[in-house]
């Protein structure tokens, strides 16, 4: 196993909206550890993205079409917040542990977008989950 780069309790991803990249990161995560992760927003959309839900439908994702969440009332103390959009990184600044720039499938709208969302995502998740220890 590689080397630890942390402890969590629960992780939480953050992006502006909370309609796309933050659910499907949160998804990922839940496939790949079992570590707690929820998904919030800095200014959370009224709904998540349809792309996304078509996203994680062909990517075999349990994703449920919750409301997004403002990260102001999820957050706990403990949290191990990974934001993953430029803008909500700007907004939090040094809250987040960890900063994963993923560009917003949601301007494009493709299928195309979304799914490379999710290859990014997924990459990410695939080498961050094994070294991050339950606390």
């Amino acid at each position: 196993m590689a080397s630890a780069v942390g402890r969590a309790h629960r992780v939480v991803f953050v992006c502006t909206a909370n309609s796309a990249r933050s659910q499907l990161a949160a998804a990922l995560w839940k496939r790949a550890s079992t570590i707690p992760a929820t998904s919030a927003g800095t200014h959370p959309a009224d709904r998540v993205d349809s792309g996304a839900l078509a996203a994680a439908r062909r990517h075999d994702l349990r994703m449920r079409p919750a409301r997004p969440r403002r990260l102001a009332d999820i957050a706990a103390d403990d949290d191990f917040v990974i934001t993953v959009c430029d803008h909500a990184h700007e907004e939090l600044g040094d809250l987040g542990g960890l900063h994963w720039s993923i560009p917003d499938p949601v301007r494009a709208g493709t299928d195309e977008a979304f799914d490379a969302t999710v290859t990014a995502l997924a990459d990410r998740v695939g080498g961050l989950a094994p070294r991050l220890a339950p606390s």
